[in-house]
């Protein structure tokens, strides 16, 4: 039984790759957290977090049913995404606020990592023409997503240098190329560091002491 979690830019596939995937070979596809949930007004810092913790949860009920589960969208996406953009979103939720939440849900072990992460990747001119090709869906938030592409791309090889293979990046050519190359490559078996505090700290150290804007496109 494995968990994986698939990511990617706005409009490179992440959508539809997780819920073919799982479709095709037996998994259950785990969608974002807009998806499923709607935000309380008023709002509070937690609540996106916490919907993460709720997903974690919910991927480990199905693996009794399932040969895999796949989450669309990285469950610790808090901690790149607000990097990317300086920590100045989301009231400026700082990168200690955000360490702090996953730290205590990791050591309970309320959320954990996924056995495998894979990265979809186009370049810019794709996605822009995949995003207009798609009447579906609105996507408010592609141009800022676009800005961190090389940002998350960088990151997730760190992610790699601290735990070889951890990420496998995949050249998002079609859905269909994207399911054959990840249905290969699933793992068999839970890993190791499901819930690393090392592999927490090494994240937290490293987006601490690396710019997003020194990886952005100029």
């Amino acid at each position: 039984m494995t968990i994986i979690s698939i990511e990617g830019a706005s409009a490179v596939g992440k959508t539809t790759t997780s819920s073919t995937l799982a479709a095709r070979y037996g998994g259950c596809h785990i969608p974002e957290v807009n998806t499923w949930w709607k935000r309380p007004e008023p709002g509070y810092p937690e609540w996106f977090f916490e919907r993460q913790v709720d997903r974690w949860r919910i991927a480990n009920e199905k693996l009794s049913e399932h040969r895999f589960v796949v989450i669309d969208i990285d469950l610790f996406q808090p901690f790149w995404y607000n990097w990317a953009f300086d920590f100045t979103l989301f009231d400026g939720q700082s990168l200690d606020f955000v360490a702090d939440f996953y730290r205590k849900q990791l050591l309970e072990q309320k959320i954990g990592f996924p056995d495998h992460y894979f990265l979809l990747s186009t370049n810019e001119i794709e996605l822009r023409k995949r995003k207009n090709g798609d009447t579906t869906r609105g996507r408010r938030g592609f141009e800022m997503n676009v800005k961190f592409i090389e940002p998350q791309r960088h990151y997730f090889k760190a992610l790699n240098s601290f735990i070889p293979n951890l990420v496998h990046f995949i050249e998002s050519v079609s859905i269909e190329n994207n399911v054959k190359q990840i249905a290969e490559i699933i793992p068999s078996r839970s890993k190791d560091h499901t819930y690393s505090i090392e592999l927490l700290d090494f994240m937290k150290n490293w987006l601490g002491t690396n710019k997003a804007s020194d990886y952005s496109l100029k």
